[in-house]
């Protein structure tokens, strides 16, 4: 499974978390589900009433908001994981694994590509925005 970091994601951006939450929901293509984890059961219980949500094999709650707006109401910190599914609540169709990960030198969104060159098709269609204004992508 192939890695990416990409990296000015918050350098120099006032809105940061707004510019992440676009790249992220840039990996959704016509089907795709995106669900963002929201802890551990055994830890905490899922508040949020009318969020669709189910819970894996480990225990990791998962959430699906049904839009950006919604993600940003829910999601406190900019220290997010996601799976981009293609089939819901199926984690064997997971496509992307999206995690932001911290380096003593900057703040970077790992992605982790589960269907080789979809990551390349990307980059080149929907991601393409984002390398205009500064996204760099950074091979493992």
């Amino acid at each position: 499974m192939p890695k990416y970091y990409l990296d000015n994601i918050f350098t120099g951006r006032s809105y940061g978390m707004d510019f992440l939450l676009s790249v992220v929901y840039g990996f959704l293509e016509e089907g795709d589900k995106l669900y963002f984890e929201y802890g551990y059961s055994y830890i905490n219980s899922f508040p949020y009433k009318n969020v669709e949500n189910f819970e894996d094999a480990v225990n990791r709650i998962w959430y699906h908001p049904k839009d950006k707006e919604e993600a940003k109401s829910i999601v406190d910190s900019f220290m997010i994981n996601c799976i981009v599914l293609e089939r819901d609540r199926d984690m064997e169709s997971c496509k992307y694994r999206l995690l932001v990960v911290e380096s003593m030198e900057s703040i970077e969104l790992m992605v982790t590509e589960y269907e080789e060159g979809s990551f390349q098709k990307l980059l080149k269609t929907k991601l393409k925005p984002f390398l205009e204004q500064g996204v760099k992508v950074l091979i493992d």
